[in-house]
Formats: C-alpha cells, structure tokens, sequence
C-alpha cells in the first residue's frame, strides 16, 4: 500500500509539471513628446485711461471698447502657438490671466487647429480638445479684458502675466 501511495504522489507530481507552461510577453509604449509653447504675436491693448477702474475690453476679432482708444496702432490680439503634437491626441488647454503692477488682466482665449470649434473660452478654463488627424499645431488667439487696479502715470507702460497649460488627458 506505501509503495501505490509513492507511485500516486509521484504520478500527480510529474503529470502536474507536464501540463502546466508559462510564457514572457512584452508590453510596447510609445513616448509623446511634450508641446512647445510659444507667443507668435505679443498681446496689446493699445492706450487706456490711467485712472483706477477703467477697463478695456478687446473681443477675438482684435477690436477694443471701454477705456481704451480704439485707433491706437499697437492693438493685436495675442497668438500663442502649440507645436510637437502627434495626430488625434486629447489635451486640456488653459489661459489664466493675473494680475500685474498696477493692472489686472483676465483672459478669453479661442482655440485653433483642433477638431471641433473652441471659441471664447473663459479666463483659467480647461477646454478638453483633440488634435486633428495630422497633428497640426494648435493656435491660441488671446484677448480679453484688462482692468487698472492702481492709478497709471501716462507715458509709461504696464504689463500683467497670462498663463498658457497645455496638457495630456
């Protein structure tokens, strides 16, 4: 009987190895470059009232009202280009406006080169786009509304930041 309980142990150890196999396979990644951001057109307001409260108000065609003279020459509404993307890639694009000495700025932005249309987007708003079938830059169109929080000296010249994310989703 020792030696039927050996023989079976030995059976169920040996068929057990026999019917058993493993195999290594591999998992593929492909590395995404991150996008570059660059200002391809500088945004300005032109000329506005110094005093505190005025507000100039540029919409996306590039054109001012409020405190502002709207025949000022150096008007242009601000073009941020987005390159290094590959076809069909979902991102998330936000432009945030902030304060600067003596002036307040607060952005709306229209995205280009995107599938679907993406236009007047409100100030530090993820707008979730995909990039079209080729992989086209992406271009930003900044505007939006600049506000003086402190009394200007006429003559001079005053800046406030904005902020461009692009990220992957």
């Amino acid at each position: 009987m020792k030696k039927r309980l050996v023989s079976l142990a030995l059976l169920s150890t040996l068929s057990a190895s026999t019917i058993a196999a493993n195999s290594t396979f591999q998992a593929t990644v492909n590395a995404i470059s991150d996008a570059a951001i660059a200002q391809t057109t500088a945004l300005h307001f032109g000329a506005m009232q110094p005093t505190s409260g005025a507000v100039c108000t540029m919409d996306n065609t590039g054109a001012v009202t409020g405190s502002c003279d709207a025949t000022n020459a150096n008007i242009a509404i601000g073009l941020i280009t987005v390159s290094g993307l590959t076809a069909n890639v979902p991102l998330n694009v936000t432009v945030t406006g902030q304060a600067g000495t003596n002036v307040s700025f607060v952005s709306e932005f229209d995205i280009n080169g995107a599938v679907g249309t993406h236009e007047n987007n409100a100030d530090n708003t993820a707008i979730a786009v995909t990039t079209n079938g080729t992989g086209d830059n992406l271009t930003l169109d900044v505007y939006g509304q600049m506000t003086v929080t402190t009394a200007l000296t006429p003559g001079d010249s005053y800046t406030a930041n904005y902020i461009v994310d692009v990220s992957f989703q």
